[in-house]
């Protein structure tokens, strides 16, 4: 194998946090870090959302990038480019970088977001131990999603999985035995228990008939999972002010729908009937004795407090729509805005369910 610490470059800041001290130490040493890709196991367009919130929201520095000549296979994701009618301009080259973040508190954590691999996962997850080893990560969590026959009018569910016991047991809404197709992420993950890191890490569970669109719901809840596991409080009150529009018109076509209706109503039944029973699912904010408070409050809770603190000043941006699908099993909700860079910015797969042995 080439030597990993080639795949990666430093950015000037990085290298000056990286030999900063303070109190004898670097600022850098000893943080969480959240991993999410974009690519496999995405359903809803978590990894763009997380990352563009987290992003636009927050105060963050660049750290280092990864060398995406070698990882990424440009003609199956191919990269976008503007035509001002006479010539070509802002390129848009594939990114997978490490940056520091500052959460709504002023607390630090390590962002590694982008694009998943396509070449060189075990040269690369190297690379990633190496950064892991080097700032004394205490905590790597991984965020994801995978689409499943569940209705949008339920909960959202999630399979933990990971090392730190106490960060995942218990919280599980379906947890198979199976053998499925993995990603980069849960390659690393792996890489890192067997390297004694602790782990975390949440999948969330998405209505097969929105794997292919932006479900701001489920960003919201990936979020919640991380800001729990890494202790610290990250913004979601924009993604659920996007969810409840979408939410909306969920209900409207559901309504209008007789066919969508007679789908939603059996996925509904079919999840009443197999849920897990109240009570015996934990919440990762909350200790075992404490009551589990609805959606609603803890979202207004959260709304409170980021309403009261300075907002970053950022460019507005619209979510992308959610748009038709060619399976008779996706709705089709009506346009609400989109941005260019989004189109294609998958490589037009949906990730692969779990297939239990």
């Amino acid at each position: 194998m080439q030597d990993p610490r080639m795949l990666f470059r430093l950015q000037p800041e990085g290298r000056e946090l990286l030999s900063a001290q303070v109190d004898g130490e670097s600022p850098l040493r000893g943080l969480g870090m959240l991993a999410v890709f974009s690519g496999h196991l995405d359903a809803g367009n978590i990894a763009r959302q997380v990352n563009d919130t987290l992003l636009e929201r927050l105060d963050h520095q660049l750290l280092a990038s990864f060398d995406a000549d070698q990882l990424v296979d440009y003609r199956s994701r191919r990269p976008h480019i503007t035509f001002d009618g006479q010539r070509f301009t802002d390129y848009r080259a594939p990114e997978l970088q490490l940056h520091l973040v500052n959460d709504v508190l002023g607390k630090p954590f390590l962002l590694l977001s982008g694009q998943e691999p396509d070449y060189q996962w075990e040269r690369f997850v190297s690379s990633v131990l190496f950064l892991v080893e080097e700032l004394d990560v205490r905590l790597v969590t991984m965020l994801d999603a995978m689409p499943l026959p569940v209705p949008h009018t339920r909960p959202l569910g999630v399979t933990a999985h990971g090392s730190r016991e106490e960060l995942v047991a218990g919280l599980s809404t379906w947890s198979p035995q199976a053998r499925m197709l993995s990603g980069v992420g849960q390659l690393l993950e792996l890489r890192l228990e067997e390297a004694s890191y602790d782990t975390s890490g949440y999948t969330i569970h998405v209505p097969h008939y929105l794997a292919d669109a932006t479900y701001p719901q489920a960003a919201v809840s990936a979020l919640e999972y991380a800001g729990a596991a890494l202790e610290r409080m990250l913004p979601t009150d924009e993604l659920r002010e996007k969810g409840r529009e979408i939410d909306l018109e969920l209900d409207r076509q559901t309504e209008s729908s007789g066919e969508i209706r007679a789908m939603v109503t059996g996925l509904e039944q079919n999840f009443d009937q197999h849920a897990t029973k109240s009570g015996e699912v934990r919440s990762l904010l909350l200790n075992r004795d404490a009551q589990v408070p609805d959606a609603e409050s803890l979202g207004a809770a959260v709304e409170e407090y980021l309403s009261s603190q300075p907002r970053h000043a950022q460019e507005h941006v619209q979510p992308r729509s959610i748009m038709p699908s060619r399976s008779q099993d996706h709705l089709n909700l009506d346009d609400t805005g989109s941005r260019e860079e989004d189109a294609d910015a998958t490589d037009g797969t949906r990730p692969d369910s779990p297939s239990e042995d």
